[in-house]
């Protein structure tokens, strides 16, 4: 599978970014990387994207259908390498509302993240990507129009960038693809996709 324009652009950043740290010197640290912060609690939403998920990567998704998701996610940091990458594990609960659902979700997965970028000392950034398994009360009308046979117990896919204020270490705006799907029908059938902005704070 062809890697998307998107994905090449944040594989690029990622290797721009580790070459730049290694002239940084071996005790720099700030606050946003400090390991005392090692829970996070993120509370976002969103709407649903009547598209696939390389549409909302590209920014030609369709988000006309009335169904949104609030969500609230609380994570613990397990490990951490230096200042660069980091792995989490989140616990999420969900709620779907709009004009076709109406229902509970509740989500577990492990995360990666990177930290460092060469424009951190203007806008802390991170990326996260995370995978598990999403749980719905109700089968959902919206993935039940693509999937007859669609499923509440399904994968999940986290893409998630971070963006905060040197000033403000604890806080940062984030931005998550929040994504379900039978992983290639290895778990089930069903999919769907939510595009969602929010607050993160770390603790």
């Amino acid at each position: 599978m062809k890697l998307t324009g998107a994905i090449k652009v944040v594989i690029l950043l990622i290797v721009f970014s580790l070459f730049a740290a290694k002239g940084q010197t071996a005790n720099l640290e700030d606050e946003k990387t400090n390991l005392d912060h090692q829970w996070a609690l993120s509370l976002y939403g969103g709407v649903h994207a009547i598209d696939h998920i390389r549409d909302i990567i590209t920014f030609d998704a369709d988000y006309s259908d009335g169904n949104n998701v609030l969500v609230a996610a609380l994570a613990r940091e397990v490990y951490r390498s230096r200042r660069f990458l980091s792995f989490e594990l989140e616990g999420q609960v969900g709620r779907h509302f709009g004009d076709d659902v109406n229902h509970w979700e509740f989500v577990a997965l492990g995360l990666g993240r990177w930290h460092t970028f060469p424009w951190d000392h203007l806008v802390n950034t991170s990326f996260g990507a995370g995978a598990g398994f999403s749980f719905y009360t109700e089968i959902s009308s919206v993935e039940k129009l693509k999937h007859d046979d669609a499923q509440r117990l399904l994968g999940y896919l986290a893409l998630e960038l971070t963006f905060g204020l040197p000033r403000l270490p604890h806080w940062d705006l984030l931005t998550r693809i929040h994504h379900r799907s039978g992983l290639f029908r290895v778990i089930g059938k069903g999919s769907s996709n939510y595009l969602t902005v929010g607050l993160r704070y770390t603790f």
